[in-house]
């Protein structure tokens, strides 16, 4: 039931654009151990400019991701699985690319810990990339590649019934274009400043719930779950 409670207030309060990358959240799996998991990340009506015009790109995005433990305070991220690109726009012709590959990585390192208060402080650089399927139209084949980068820091305090966490970023994303191969144009978004609110929950032991939302320059929504071995 809390689970659900909150999780709907999430989606009610944070509708429209979702785009960007994922902080990750603020459970560290310790050294030398793995956490494995499932991630979805969305992106809708995400606006960028290029070459004189305007878009609003849309994905989807599916991961495998692992989390793995350099140091008590330093973890590598991973991320491989499938994402598309959808409502991008050619001289007046829409091109929705399906499902291919895409994956990520990404370093977060815990800056600060008071143990008494239960308070902590995580940085974190985050980089996605989404390779879809091309298409072709009048004998030219178009394909396209979504990259998004994200630097963050969080605050975070471990309560009874989880870890809320709350923090600022920094992201920007771009659309690279080819033609037949050859590169056409790309697309970007400038760097923006934005805030991040999530929450970590240890569902059963040795497995974790993340659910953020970002706002301020996005507004956005993120879901994972992950076991630690």
């Amino acid at each position: 039931m809390r689970l659900a409670i909150l999780v709907s207030l999430f989606f009610f309060c944070f509708p429209g654009d979702v785009f960007s990358a994922p902080s990750c959240g603020t459970i560290l799996p310790g050294k030398k151990i793995f956490h494995w998991g499932l991630a979805v990340n969305l992106i809708h009506k995400y606006k960028m400019e290029g070459a004189g015009n305007k878009i609003d790109l849309k994905s989807e995005q599916l991961f495998l991701t692992l989390a793995y433990g350099i140091t008590e305070r330093l973890v590598f991220d991973g991320k491989l699985g499938i994402g598309d690109i959808k409502n991008d726009r050619i001289n007046n012709q829409e091109f929705d690319y399906r499902l291919g590959w895409g994956g990520g990585y990404g370093l977060r390192f815990k800056l600060y810990e008071d143990w008494e208060q239960k308070m902590k402080v995580i940085l974190g650089a985050h980089h996605i990339s989404i390779h879809p399927r091309s298409e072709e139209l009048n004998s030219v084949k178009y394909k396209a590649i979504l990259d998004d980068n994200q630097f963050d820091v969080l605050l975070a305090k471990e309560w009874n019934f989880g870890i809320p966490y709350l923090g600022i970023k920094v992201s920007r994303s771009r659309l690279l274009r080819r033609e037949n191969n050859t590169d056409n144009s790309s697309f970007h978004s400038p760097w923006k400043i934005g805030a991040i609110l999530g929450y970590d929950w240890e569902i059963k032991q040795n497995t974790f719930l993340n659910l953020e939302v970002r706002f301020i320059d996005e507004t956005s929504f993120n879901a994972g779950i992950s076991h630690k071995f």
